[in-house]
């Protein structure tokens, strides 16, 4: 089944049709333009809370979080939303809650939040997506300001979600998140997750004991479909704090690095080392039917008899853009057996025994053409 996108605010991306060859500009050939797709029409009726208060704290100004996944493994993308909540500063007139639409199939979505339970009521921040615990099923991680609990929805397959963070609730407490991302640090095949911290307000220390300004980086590694908190033996910069905005993940020798950048001090390169110590296979996916970056690709892979699947995305994090390319994890295995590459067009493309340890460049109905 083909994805069909839709944008939160405009429309439209058209899938399908075959990349047309690059052309100088044409003043014949009819404007590329953008059509609103109204709330009337789309069915999205929700409206961001920014908490907005006398005194203008800097919450109000980052604005909202929100993801595209496929919740509901019918190949098309639904639209998850975060919204504020409750705060020191800020009352709201009426309960405030996150939104999850279900993708209608036909420009339309549904507001399935309630049934889904992923209402929140927290102040949000950042949100992203991935199947972590290898059911198939995309699950959800919500990062929230200071003094609340961060969420990791975990997908039934029943189109509900459970709240189960683990080691992540009683780290993530005093904190509050931005960066974060879903990515394999060391290469098992299983999503591990980076989260960038730091408090909005540099004064937040004349106010309180209980909060400071400057954050620490955590790092929570996937074992068996539980985060376990590795901060304290990923590296000596997990042991300092840092006002942390956006994360950015990117590669070139097999494990996955970590930018960070410092709201108003100097950026933070971290270099993965030891990741690329157990075997991997990158993707350098090049669409020819499909939009250019492969966006809402279906991955799977299979090593060592274990099976595992991917949404290819667009980004995520805050603020930032990643390497657009795939490290598939192959755990102890030698090599993939086999990997599967589902395009948002239709098209399926399988590869054999892929070769491990290198970047593959991957055409849409041509399979592999070159190495890096």
């Amino acid at each position: 089944m083909r994805h069909k996108w839709f944008s939160l605010f405009a429309a439209v991306v058209c899938l399908g049709a075959p990349a047309p060859a690059r052309q100088a500009p044409d003043a014949r050939r009819p404007a590329v333009t953008f059509e609103e797709v109204a709330p009337r029409r789309s069915g999205i009726t929700w409206v961001h809370e920014n908490a907005r208060s006398p005194e203008r704290y800097l919450p109000e100004t980052v604005g909202p979080g929100c993801a595209l996944f496929d919740y509901d493994n019918d190949s098309w993308l639904d639209i998850y939303l975060v919204n504020s909540g409750p705060s020191d500063f800020f009352t709201p007139a009426r309960p405030l809650k996150n939104a999850l639409y279900r993708n209608n199939r036909d420009g339309t979505f549904t507001d399935v939040t309630d049934k889904a339970g992923v209402a929140g009521g927290t102040f949000g921040m950042g949100a992203a997506a991935a199947d972590y615990d290898g059911d198939g099923w995309q699950d959800l991680f919500v990062a929230n300001i200071d003094q609340e609990l961060f969420s990791l929805y975990c997908n039934g397959g029943d189109l509900t979600f459970t709240d189960e963070p683990g080691e992540i609730a009683p780290a993530t407490r005093p904190l509050s998140g931005w960066g974060l991302k879903f990515f394999d640090y060391d290469n098992d095949g299983d999503p591990d997750l980076f989260l960038a911290n730091g408090h909005s307000d540099d004064m937040i220390e004349a106010q309180t004991s209980s909060v400071k300004y400057r954050e620490p980086l955590l790092m929570f590694e996937n074992y068996r479909g539980r985060f376990r908190n590795v901060s304290a033996r990923s590296g000596a910069v997990f042991a300092r704090d840092y006002p942390a905005r956006g994360a950015a993940f990117g590669d070139n020798d097999g494990d996955t690095d970590v930018l960070v950048a410092n709201n108003g001090e100097a950026p933070l390169l971290l270099r993965n080392e030891g990741g690329n110590c157990i075997n991997w296979t990158g993707l350098q996916l090049v669409a020819t039917r499909s939009n250019p970056g492969a966006v809402g690709a279906l991955i799977t892979w299979e090593a060592g008899g274990v099976r595992r699947t991917r949404l290819k995305t667009a980004g995520g994090s805050y603020l930032a853009s990643h390497d657009p390319r795939e490290i598939l994890g192959l755990g102890r295995a030698p090599r993939a057996s086999r990997v599967e590459i589902r395009w948002p067009s239709g098209q399926i493309d399988r590869l054999t025994n892929p070769p491990a340890n290198a970047y593959l460049k991957v055409v849409e109905g041509r399979g592999i053409v070159a190495g890096r």
